[in-house]
């Protein structure tokens, strides 16, 4: 666990992640609950969340950009994610 990548999750959540809600995107709500899940945790992923992460990156690397604007802002979180929760 990378204690730097932690608070970046922290920050980028609250700052631009928490506030888009978007009922219609399954994929960056479960990029939401992985950040909430390694910020609750101290950092840890089970590989039950570890597997949700990557299937919701994947989903939304694969989707039009257009259709969700705020696809890179999901994505960059669920990198941070990815580093804060480590190999």
């Amino acid at each position: 666990m990378s204690h730097a990548a932690l608070l970046a999750v922290e920050q980028w959540y609250r700052e631009r992640v928490a506030a888009q809600l978007i009922p219609e995107d399954p994929a960056a709500a479960r990029i939401r609950a992985s950040a909430v899940a390694v910020l609750t945790s101290g950092g840890e992923l089970s590989p039950v969340q570890r597997s949700m992460l990557r299937a919701a990156i994947e989903e939304v690397q694969q989707r039009p950009r257009d259709a969700f604007p705020h696809s890179a802002d999901v994505l960059h979180l669920a990198r941070l994610v990815e580093a804060a929760a480590g190999p």
